[in-house]
């Protein structure tokens, strides 16, 4: 399995016929890229925004580890199907994990590694025909139907050898079972610790982003606003490489750092902010897209909330945005309902 997070694909601007060849469908050129797409067929202008919110809600799962390719199609592109298309789709994309496509009126095809009668009847009462947002139809039926899969890791070889040996040395199947299990919630726990960790760093980013637009900065604290800067960008690079929770861990007095920092020169030019809630005040649908500087609807939170000027502006639109996720306990959550802190040593 392909463990690496894909970019996205660009939208095809073309329209493609429902009848046309499987080599000409956009749905798989851009599930090779990456794990989400919505035809600009069904929803016009507000594909590339509501694809983005397929992604990162995939984004969580993948990090769970639970992969899915979600796709909003017009129609079973060279199928007679859309069960059969899904299954096709999985098939080209060499996907060993879930593939799960929907389309105009509220069909929604899933293809799971092994047929699993428990998920089939869970959708069944979720009742997702009903559901008349394609995009909204998809999120909730991946929390539903996205299966875990063993990563591709280097060590999983080394990790059945080593069930295998307790097994053998008369530790007995319970106890190799149970290291399984432990490795699983290692895993598990990485992912969060990552997810979190990524978090306040894209607040670290979009804290120092906005203090770098201001035009009243002085020479000085505008240096430590492109320090804050380049502290990001080796902590994401570090992020990337930690193997275990106590490096993502190792990581967090680093980040603290650069937002304390942050925090001391907004509080020189008068928008001060609290260093221990690096979220207050920076867009409610995600803090990486900076300050607020509006109000406007997010899916999930009753009454406008502040927002960034392009989260406004979707919303304007008639696409309101969602909130980000992260991985929680195997399933995608809101990030400001997960009450993960950061990870510390």
């Amino acid at each position: 399995m392909r463990a690496a997070l894909a970019a996205l694909a660009a939208l095809l601007a073309a329209a493609v016929p429902v009848v046309a060849a499987p080599g000409d469908d956009p749905a798989l050129a851009a599930l090779r890229a990456g794990d989400a797409y919505v035809s600009p067929r069904v929803l016009g202008t507000a594909a590339a925004a509501e694809q983005a919110t397929l992604a990162g809600n995939a984004a969580a799962l993948r990090e769970a580890g639970r992969p899915v390719k979600l796709a909003v199609v017009l129609g079973p592109v060279g199928a007679p199907s859309l069960a059969a298309y899904a299954e096709r789709l999985a098939a080209q994309l060499d996907h060993d994990g879930t593939v799960i496509i929907t389309r105009p009126g509220g069909a929604v095809a899933v293809r799971t590694p092994l047929p699993r009668a428990d998920i089939a009847a869970r959708l069944r009462a979720a009742d997702l025909e009903a559901v008349a947002n394609p995009v909204e139809r998809l999120v909730q039926a991946s929390r539903i139907a996205a299966v875990p899969v063993e990563p591709d890791e280097p060590d999983v070889e080394w990790a059945g050898l080593a069930l295998l040996a307790v097994a053998l040395a008369g530790g007995g199947w319970a106890a190799a079972i149970g290291m399984g299990r432990a490795g699983r919630m290692g895993r598990r726990d990485l992912s969060e610790a990552r997810a979190v960790a990524r978090l306040h760093l894209d607040a670290l980013r979009g804290r120092a982003g906005g203090l770098a637009r201001r035009t009243d900065l002085s020479e000085e604290a505008r240096g430590r606003v492109e320090r804050a800067l380049g502290t990001y960008a080796d902590v994401v690079g570090a992020l990337q490489q930690a193997a275990t929770t106590e490096a993502v861990a190792a990581l967090v007095p680093r980040i603290d750092g650069a937002l304390a920092d942050l925090s001391d020169v907004a509080a020189g030019v008068g928008a001060p902010f609290p260093a221990d809630r690096p979220f207050e005040g920076l867009c409610a649908a995600d803090p990486g897209h900076g300050p607020a500087t509006a109000e406007g609807p997010v899916v999930g939170i009753e009454g406008p909330v502040p927002v960034c000027t392009a989260c406004r502006e979707a919303a304007d639109g008639g696409s309101p945005p969602r909130r980000r996720l992260l991985p929680r306990e195997g399933r995608p959550v809101p990030f400001d309902e997960t009450a993960l802190p950061l990870p510390s040593s």
